[in-house]
């Protein structure tokens, strides 16, 4: 079990880490229109666009896939838009950058837009709009090697059995400093800290009183958990996969998000309310291209060239140093779930519905 030294020196690294990332906010991708989006002829003229030109943020994780597909496959282009794309280091950047006008679109967690226009979490108060959904589901929780130790296993070997994963979570967290009673999602308007709230509520555990959950953004997760700077976390992929694969091997997925709201919503597209009023013919264009895109993201037989077309260092830059270009972003991408674990067994599960870009999945109840 970590000591607090270790911990402070942990906690120090982080901060360390978050201010190098923080460097990359709005730097916009390598990446350059392909011959096969340049050959594509627009059916909106961009002259007859308020603003053709426009900069779109996304974040480094899976769900960057309907933006990257609409830049590299020409849909943007198609519908009038000449379009940058701006890599942002974090969920908040993406939200501010729209704010503050750095941005006209960018992707926002799902509570980001009540949020802005009541002015919580730390956000300037503004008219932030969501202009449609990106994708349900694509999300999961991940533990540490010393919670599988302590006997915490994926929720799905419960069998449901709330009372049993409540005994093995409390006495887990029983058992750790206050300190270091701590877990992360990559910002508090997400779901994801709706979710660890309302798992250890049901576990038992005052989500209040008796633990801490920090802000981490995405690809800074897997460093932090392997220096001890939380327990658990909940993220985007490919970031739980990236800590069950390759060398990483620092903790296994508890739970995908799906498994704890079936059809929840994670990533909007936001905008300002100022640019649909000003610019109500760009604003149609890029929703035009962007439900294209999560069409074309949602469809089985193009998924595992999304998974691939996103490991690029222009969007997640997951790429292994072995195995298959798209190990870390396939399993959320096309579906074959991976939750590891430290025993060297097979927990693998087959789910088209890991991540839904498009289509609602079956069942849903609203």
């Amino acid at each position: 079990m970590t000591t607090r030294r270790q911990f402070l020196h942990a906690m120090g690294l982080t901060a360390t880490g978050l201010a190098l990332y923080s460097c990359n906010v709005g730097k916009p991708p390598t990446a350059q229109l392909s011959e096969a989006a340049l050959a594509v002829e627009p059916v909106v003229d961009p002259k007859t666009l308020e603003k053709p030109n426009i900069t779109v943020g996304y974040v480094p994780v899976n769900d960057c896939a309907p933006f990257a597909v609409a830049y590299e496959k020409g849909f943007f282009r198609k519908y009038g838009l000449n379009v940058t794309l701006s890599r942002e280091a974090s969920w908040a950047n993406s939200r501010d950058g729209i704010i503050f006008g750095r941005l006209d679109a960018s992707p926002v967690v799902s509570g980001a837009v009540t949020n802005a226009r009541i002015g919580a979490e730390g956000a300037r108060k503004a008219p932030l709009c969501a202009a449609m959904t990106i994708h349900r589901h694509g999300n999961a929780m991940t533990m540490n090697k010393a919670m599988w130790d302590y006997g915490l296993r994926p929720w799905h070997e419960y069998n449901g059995n709330l009372e049993e994963f409540g005994r093995d979570f409390r006495g887990y967290f029983d058992a750790l400093p206050p300190e270091q009673r701590i877990w992360a999602v990559v910002l508090s308007s997400a779901i994801y800290e709706y979710f660890a709230r309302y798992l250890s509520a049901a576990a038992g555990v005052d989500p209040i009183q008796e633990f801490r959950i920090i802000i981490i953004p995405p690809p800074q997760m897997v460093n932090n958990i392997r220096i001890g700077a939380m327990q658990a976390y909940m993220v985007a992929e490919p970031w739980n996969t990236r800590a069950i694969t390759g060398n990483e091997n620092v903790g296994f997925t508890f739970a995908q998000g799906s498994e704890i709201w079936y059809g929840h919503p994670d990533r909007l597209l936001g905008v300002m309310e100022s640019f649909i009023n000003e610019n109500p013919k760009t604003y149609r264009s890029l929703v035009k291209a962007m439900i294209e895109a999560c069409q074309y993201c949602s469809n089985p037989a193009n998924r595992p060239e999304v998974a691939q077309l996103i490991t690029d260092p222009s969007f997640t830059g997951a790429k292994p140093k072995k195995g298959a270009i798209d190990k870390f972003t396939k399993p959320g991408i096309v579906g074959d779930y991976n939750y590891g674990g430290f025993d060297n067994q097979q927990r693998i599960i087959s789910d088209p519905y890991t991540t839904i870009f498009y289509d609602s999945p079956p069942k849903l109840s609203c």
